[in-house]
């Protein structure tokens, strides 16, 4: 049995699925710790302080939205393939242009617009 790309396509979006779950994690504590800090506070053992959830919160709200846009890449990538797109390096070049164009904005709007 030959190992395609789009097996290792799939693999990679398994692996960025959990990261994300990870890491959404974390920003949900986060965000519940900045809103009840002294909770979260005992809940987590003195580690989701006020600081510490506001500083996490703030820093991984890009990062989270970013593996989100790739994993929706991916899967619309997934679907397109399905539904009889066969042009492949044209749909390639949408999808990356897209993604380029939906990291930006949340860049633009994360770093330079608040």
């Amino acid at each position: 049995m030959t190992t395609t790309s789009s097996d290792y396509l799939q693999r990679f979006n398994r692996l960025l699925v959990w990261s994300t779950v990870v890491l959404l994690i974390i920003f949900v504590i986060s965000g519940f710790g900045i809103t009840n800090s002294r909770t979260t506070s005992e809940m987590t053992g003195g580690v989701f302080t006020f600081s510490v959830s506001l500083y996490l919160h703030l820093n991984l709200a890009v990062p989270v939205l970013i593996l989100l846009v790739i994993h929706v890449l991916i899967g619309l990538k997934a679907a397109l393939t399905r539904w009889g797109v066969e042009e492949a390096r044209l749909l390639n070049v949408v999808l990356i242009a897209l993604g380029l164009f939906v990291t930006a904005l949340i860049i633009l709007a994360r770093y330079l617009i608040f």
